[in-house]
């Protein structure tokens, strides 16, 4: 794994580039460059092992409103490696990071490295891929990461210290479908071969056939900390920041999609007497379909034929009503419910989508039954909002909202507000230094001051390690 010290020079007094709450250097930007996911950071059937005493993770948000962050990580990596020694924060540090989309759009949702220790580090975060996607939903795939954690990390050593950066909430549920993309399953080809030396590890072997099951997030939070100390830290933005943020991504995702404004509706129609039906997946993950006619984001499944083989024209049709359709990316999935015709053939089938004032066909023939007949129609972006929708999805950003979600899966002191970007990684090495019990808040301070940070830097992560500095004082 490597191991000990290392330095690099990050180009200081280089030109920096700009972003929210801080800078990176052109060191950064050079070198979190990659152009698209590197193989062996997918999470498909990979397992990692850390041999080390201290586990640490950092898990970034890489969507449009926070990829800069992982560059101003990068900048920073021999400081926060280097004091966590240095200091004697920990003993034996090694790292995994893990890069953050959102799996109802992204290619690359869930990125992840195995624990490295010294120099090793730079190898594994430059391979990162910063898509800057995201749904502009108000939420990314955090639960994601955390099913990955904490049912393909074997921790040799202690507990853990898992940190999540970001400016979101996260998906209630992770859904069986995400599971079989992006991490049940075969590992791709190329990707490294640890993965089959974990397997030999018996309290993490993956079972053959394992099946990918819907979780609820708040089940996967807990089972993360049994294992890891986990923090979430959130850079607080203004208002007009975060509206700036929630534009950007929608817009990215309408760019590449040829997306238009407008109401959606999506049309099913056949002709025979056979029970297909029509399932849309909304942007916030929920799926509208003949079993959950109404969808809290506001679509809804008003007509569903042939329950009992009533018509030999039906049509089933799914729609949000005017300014009631959410931005996003939706998807459009047929399946073939039940045969009622005497010959189980195939089936022609045709599908109208309506995004805003463009409207799109699609044909396609369809057999078998049930979840294995399910044909992928296509995917869409759209957004077009009265101002009331628009407040609401602002809204889904709001600090509160947020926090609060995030409240509800970890104790109120390890959620760490910080004012600006560059403060991540001192809340990050408060966080260890407090709760290995290496320093109080006040020792902390003045490793800060020593280090050359200034009064307001050191004053302001006072403020955000308070409650932490107080349960750990208390235990």
């Amino acid at each position: 794994m490597g191991g000990g010290y290392y330095d690099r020079d990050v180009g200081l007094t280089e030109s920096a580039h700009g972003g929210e709450g801080g800078h990176h250097t052109r060191a950064a930007e050079e070198a979190m460059s990659q152009r698209g996911p590197a193989t062996e950071l997918m999470p498909r059937g990979r397992l990692l092992v850390c041999g080390n005493k201290d586990p640490i993770v950092v898990a970034m948000d890489v969507t449009r409103s926070r990829g800069n962050d992982s560059k101003l990580v990068y900048d920073k990596m021999p400081m926060l490696y280097g004091q966590i020694l240095m200091q004697g924060y920990l003993e034996d540090p090694a790292i995994s990071f893990a890069a953050i989309g959102d799996a109802n759009g992204d290619r690359a949702p869930l990125q992840v490295c195995d624990f490295a220790a010294g120099t090793d580090l730079d190898r594994w975060l430059t391979k990162i891929w910063l898509e800057e996607g995201g749904g502009g939903t108000g939420q990314e795939s955090y639960e994601l990461a955390a099913w990955f954690y904490a049912r393909r990390s074997q921790l040799a050593g202690g507990k853990g210290y898992f940190f999540f950066t970001g400016d979101e909430g996260f998906y209630p549920v992770v859904s069986a479908e995400h599971l079989g993309q992006h991490i049940i399953g075969e590992p791709a080809a190329g990707t490294p071969a640890g993965s089959a030396v974990a397997r030999r590890f018996s309290g993490l072997e993956i079972a053959a056939g394992e099946e990918a099951k819907a979780i609820a997030a708040q089940t996967l939070f807990a089972e993360l900390a049994a294992k890891y100390h986990v923090f979430f830290i959130y850079p607080r933005k203004d208002r007009e920041e975060r509206r700036s943020d929630i534009d950007a991504e929608i817009a990215a995702r309408l760019r590449r999609e040829g997306g238009k404004t407008g109401d959606v509706r999506v049309s099913l129609v056949w002709n025979n007497c056979n029970d297909l039906d029509l399932h849309v997946i909304a942007p916030s993950g929920e799926e509208i379909y003949y079993g959950h006619k109404k969808s809290v984001c506001g679509g809804e499944l008003d007509v569903d034929m042939n329950v009992r083989g009533e018509s030999e024209k039906p049509v089933e049709n799914i729609y949000w009503p005017p300014a009631g359709a959410p931005p996003g990316r939706y998807r459009v999935v047929v399946q073939n419910y039940k045969y009622h015709e005497a010959t189980h053939g195939k089936t022609e089938f045709r599908v109208e989508v309506v995004a805003g004032k463009k409207a799109s066909h699609y044909e396609g023939t369809i057999a078998g039954t049930g979840r294995d007949s399910n044909q992928q129609v296509c995917e869409f972006d759209f957004t077009s909002q009265s101002a009331a929708a628009a407040e609401a999805t602002y809204a889904s950003y709001g600090d509160d909202l947020i926090l609060a979600q995030w409240g509800a899966v970890l104790p109120p002191e390890n959620i760490l507000v910080v004012d600006e970007s560059k403060a991540v990684v001192d809340a990050m090495l408060g966080a260890i230094a407090l709760v290995s019990g290496r320093r109080d808040l006040d020792g902390y301070a003045n490793d800060m001051k020593v280090r050359l940070q200034g009064e307001d830097r050191i004053a302001a992560i006072r403020q955000t390690l308070a409650a932490l500095a107080e349960r750990c004082r208390a235990r």
